[in-house]
């Protein structure tokens, strides 16, 4: 028997026992953290971003507010390809951020809506004329666009944590069914994005 032949014979028997090895059952434990999540929590993403228009001013009522900030992750409405002044102030109650056209917009021309926290607020007496259902079966509240003497923006308000938020805005739609649609889709980013 040549030198050759018993290589190969020692290759094949080589590689037969390393394939069958290959298949056998891995009995090799891990060992792993479990990590459990409370329940009814929200708990912000890393990888969920905030809506553009609003990081710059995130940090400053971040350092001026106690009470969760609820933000979504775009905002979707018209008009945002103009420019946008956003201003907002914290306070240990709760937060206000304002979108308007121009900088320290008071009237109604030029404001584009807002969003705001308020720690123990509740609805106000005929605020809101529509009860829905937001992610988490969390209750929710709506009114649309109403106009007498002024215009109304659409709005929308939930209770979470002893804390009322509300995002009112123009631009949402051009019915009650589509702004109340657009307003939900924002809220229920909001608050599956989680506190900011």
């Amino acid at each position: 028997m040549s030198i050759f032949t018993i290589l190969k014979s020692t290759f094949l028997l080589s590689s037969l026992i390393i394939c069958f090895d290959y298949f056998q059952p891995n009995d090799k434990t891990f060992n792993h953290q479990v990590i459990n999540f409370p329940d009814n929590e929200l708990l912000a993403k890393d990888s969920t971003p905030v809506a553009a228009e609003l990081q710059e001013i995130l940090p400053k009522i971040k350092a001026q507010t106690n009470v969760p900030i609820l933000l979504p992750t775009e905002l979707l409405i018209t008009e945002i390809d103009r420019e946008i002044y956003v201003e907002g102030e914290g306070t240990n109650n709760g937060y206000k951020i304002t979108l308007a056209f121009t900088p320290d917009c008071t009237a109604n021309a030029c404001s584009i809506g807002y969003f705001s926290a308020e720690k123990e607020g509740k609805p106000l007496e005929d605020e809101f004329s529509r009860e829905l259902i937001l992610v988490q079966d969390i209750k929710g509240y709506f009114r649309p666009l109403s106009c007498g003497a002024s215009c109304a923006l659409p709005i929308i308000g939930w209770e979470y944590k002893g804390v009322f938020y509300r995002m009112a805005f123009k631009g949402a739609g051009q019915s009650p069914e589509i702004e109340g649609k657009t307003l939900a889709e924002m809220a229920n980013s909001a608050i599956e994005a989680g506190e900011r």
